[in-house]
């Protein structure tokens, strides 16, 4: 099974990261596919998991503070309050920006060694 097509986590962001072939700047080189077992590549799944779960809390607390912010300038008008809630709004959008690409960019690693495997893979078939 071709794991990249496999997981609907990877399917949703196929076109992120197309152009970068570079392995060798990648945090999974230093290990070789060809030596990985089940739990390794369960460790990696899990590493999968654990990222959109950071990306959820990077969301939740992004929406808190800005809903926190539009309340403090609906509700206490033109004065401390409405300048906490403009701060408020400007730290959650910054926040959740932030959260955002530190996903794809762990996503991005996870690929890279997706692709590593199937590198690996094609060399092994080719070899009798």
């Amino acid at each position: 099974m071709n794991r990249m097509t496999g997981s609907p986590v990877l399917g949703r962001f196929s076109e992120i990261r197309k152009d970068e072939q570079n392995l060798s700047s990648m945090p999974y080189n230093k290990f070789n596919p060809r030596e990985f077992i089940l739990r390794d590549w369960l460790a990696l799944d899990r590493t999968v998991l654990a990222n959109e779960r950071t990306f959820l809390a990077y969301t939740r607390t992004a929406l808190t503070l800005i809903l926190a912010g539009l309340t403090f300038i609906r509700f206490f008008g033109p004065d401390i309050w409405a300048t906490i809630g403009y701060i408020s709004l400007i730290i959650g959008t910054l926040l959740w920006l932030t959260g955002l690409k530190r996903y794809i960019h762990t996503l991005g690693n996870y690929r890279a060694m997706i692709i590593a495997e199937n590198q690996a893979l094609e060399e092994d078939r080719k070899t009798p």
